[in-house]
């Protein structure tokens, strides 16, 4: 069995990374970037495919690969009938609830599965690691505190990528 973890990973955090690893005890585990034009991420979708390629390389049930336009048709096309999704809160599950069902909307065999994060991850996101790295970089912070949210790859490439010009 395959199930799709589709996100942005913009960065990989250390959270993404456990929910892959615990997923792939279950399932072969295609992981889908999203490439969105309308957004402006701060790594490009090439990027981020490398980040995620080197954070998951010992996982041998773990693919990754890029993304565009309905995930039900990404997955339809693989012939995948799982969707895997991560909870924080309560206000993910609200949000994640009417996906799972529009997703089954426009393709009945989809079955989205949620696992709820690691406690340790739980307050923390993608677009707070960024902002935090985006402003801590401009003024020289002490980025230790990074390591419990993302590995030294993605902090190396999030420095390289914030200190940029300053």
């Amino acid at each position: 069995m395959t199930a799709v973890f589709p996100g942005s990973f913009d960065p990989v955090t250390l959270g993404h990374l456990d929910l892959i690893k615990r997923a792939s005890l279950l399932f072969d585990v295609i992981v889908a970037v999203l490439h969105n034009p309308a957004k402006k991420p701060l790594f490009t979708v090439e990027e981020r495919l490398a980040l995620l390629r080197e954070e998951t390389a010992s996982i041998a049930s773990v693919k990754v690969e890029e993304y565009s336009g309905l995930l039900a048709k990404f997955a339809k096309d693989r012939k995948i009938r799982y969707i895997l999704r991560g909870v924080r809160t309560e206000a993910d599950c609200a949000y994640e609830i009417p996906m799972a069902q529009a997703n089954r909307k426009l393709e009945e065999e989809l079955e989205t599965v949620i696992l709820v994060t690691d406690p340790s991850y739980g307050y923390m996101s993608a677009s707070l690691i960024r902002e935090i790295a985006a402003a801590g970089y401009a003024d020289g912070f002490d980025d230790t505190a990074l390591n419990q949210w993302v590995s030294p790859n993605v902090k190396e490439a999030l420095k390289k990528k914030c200190s940029r010009g300053k």
